[in-house]
């Protein structure tokens, strides 16, 4: 039934690659992947022929991000990261960061997992990079801190090893899962193994030990040959009991190295000759170098010199191999130049954005200004064609008065004229006129608008239009605050008054006064 059902399936997605477009098949696939496993969803992927999707270059895309993700899950050797390359363009171009993280993530993975060091790194720093500080992304962040710190331990980078090991725990806690905690606890214990930090190594290798066997088994043949090699020295009953369950499971190098320790402990010479000969198939050169050391170590011991001789040529062109390697993949350099890349182009970037936050700023107060001065200009031309109106009834009704025609009907008339313009000027001097009361009254312009200042300075031009003229054309472009200033001292105010007023210190009463003297025009 389930084989039928499988059939099915496969015959939907195929006659969906000729109605068109195959995302929503892929994003069953996906979804299928996560509920049903990878080994289904994988059959899935096999079935659909990349070809199909050459027209449509998002599937394509899709397809082969999910087709390496679900090969890197099942452990399967992928040798060629060629096909990552359309994913990794097409995401960039349309800048899904989530998809192009994973991208660049599966291509460090995978070449990781091939030795190629440094193009590794410069793929795991552009997924750092892209999910750094993103809580959203934080399985992902975590995977690429893990990969980070593997592959730093594979190029002795011991320190940013650590770094990175570290960082991958506090977002391994942070997911809650027994798998990728585990995961980060054995390689810190690694990594700290490797050197003089044997409380540090022990400290992680006891917290990780408990969480195994909550582990899937297929998962747990690394563990159980990191804790054999661990336990070789100090209980080796323990050590091959988790040696044999690792390559019980899964045959690999680890356990090979951990067991011919063991059987050479216990004098089985040739089961550990065995052993270490296995071993050797590993490509990890720093592995190779310790089993063909300890090889060395046990000819020298049984006086085979003549092997122990050809084993020591090894090792030293082993030695030579890995210098050249370590000269040409400076991978503590180039993350040190990435992040520094990084640091400039977020600088440029912030510069960028300052420097149009400023323009913006600087574009909107330029409106500003030209409205209002449109606004200002606008208010004083009307109230002065109204001042002189005004003024021009007023000489009318004195000549009229002269005349002796004070009861005619035009001094009606020019009386009432005279009553509108009133009213229309008290419109437009209101607020200037308050606040010239709010001062005589005591108050201060601590919280006057510029509009506050003009518009008191209008309303005094109705009382002393003579004084506000002097001051427009006698000094040169002084604002109405200090127009204000000279105003006040001109109604007799004290230099107290003054600070209390303008909330200003003696100190710029007196920079007021010497601009003032500056701006006026000498004949």
């Amino acid at each position: 039934m389930k084989r039928i059902l499988f059939i099915f399936l496969v015959l939907s997605i195929l006659l969906g690659c000729h109605e068109g477009s195959l995302k929503q098949h892929l994003v069953e696939i996906d979804s299928i992947a996560f509920k049903e496993g990878d080994l289904k969803a994988h059959k899935l992927l096999n079935a659909i022929e990349p070809e199909m999707l050459i027209s449509n270059e998002e599937d394509l895309a899709y397809y082969w991000l999910l087709k390496i993700r679900t090969e890197i899950r099942l452990q399967k050797e992928i040798k060629t990261i060629e096909p990552l390359e359309i994913p990794i363009s097409y995401y960039k171009k349309h800048h899904d960061i989530s998809k192009l993280a994973r991208a660049y993530y599966y291509k460090g993975y995978v070449l990781n997992q091939n030795n190629e060091l440094l193009e590794a790194v410069t793929s795991l720093k552009e997924a750092e990079a892209l999910v750094k500080d993103k809580s959203s992304e934080i399985v992902l962040t975590e995977y690429v801190y893990s990969t980070l710190s593997h592959a730093n331990y594979k190029g002795k980078e011991k320190r940013l090893a650590i770094e990175y090991g570290k960082k991958a725990l506090k977002a391994a806690y942070a997911i809650n899962r027994s798998y990728n905690i585990a995961n980060v606890l054995m390689m810190l214990y690694v990594v700290y193994n490797d050197g003089e930090h044997i409380d540090s190594a022990q400290y992680y290798l006891n917290k990780c030990v408990p969480l195994v066997e909550t582990l899937p088994e297929n998962e747990r043949y690394i563990f159980y040959a990191n804790i054999g090699n661990a336990l070789v020295d100090t209980n080796i009953e323990n050590a091959e009991d988790y040696l044999e369950k690792s390559v019980a499971l899964k045959p690999n190098v680890f356990a090979y190295k951990g067991l011919a320790s063991v059987y050479y402990k216990r004098g089985e010479k040739a089961k550990a000759l065995e052993m270490w000969r296995k071993a050797l198939q590993t490509d990890n050169l720093y592995l190779k170098g310790e089993i063909l050391q300890a090889l060395y170590n046990s000819q020298r011991e049984e006086g085979a010199y003549k092997e122990a001789s050809e084993t020591a040529m090894q090792i030293a062109e082993l030695k030579d191999s890995i210098a050249q390697k370590e000269k040409e993949e400076d991978i503590r350099g180039l993350q040190e130049q990435f992040e520094q890349d990084q640091k400039r182009e977020s600088e440029r970037h912030l510069f960028y954005v300052v420097v149009s936050a400023i323009c913006v700023f600087l574009l909107i107060a330029i409106a500003t200004s030209v409205y209002l001065l449109y606004r200002n200009t606008k208010g004083k031309k009307k109230l002065a064609e109204t001042i002189q109106h005004l003024e021009g009834y007023r000489q009318q009704l004195k000549v009229l008065e002269q005349e002796g025609k004070s009861d005619s009907k035009e001094v009606e008339r020019l009386h009432q004229k005279i009553a509108e313009l009133q009213v229309k000027q008290g419109a437009l001097l209101q607020n200037g006129k308050d606040r010239y009361e709010e001062i005589e009254q005591g108050g201060t312009t601590l919280r006057w608008s510029r509009s506050d200042f003009d518009d008191c300075i209008e309303y005094y031009r109705t009382v002393d239009p003579s004084f506000v003229t002097h001051m427009e054309q006698d000094f040169r472009h002084l604002s109405s605050k200090y127009i204000f200033f000279v105003l006040m001292e001109h109604l007799g105010k004290t230099d107290e008054e003054l600070q209390h007023m303008m909330a200003i210190s003696q100190n710029t009463i007196r920079s007021y006064r010497s601009r003032i003297n500056k701006a006026q025009i000498t004949t």
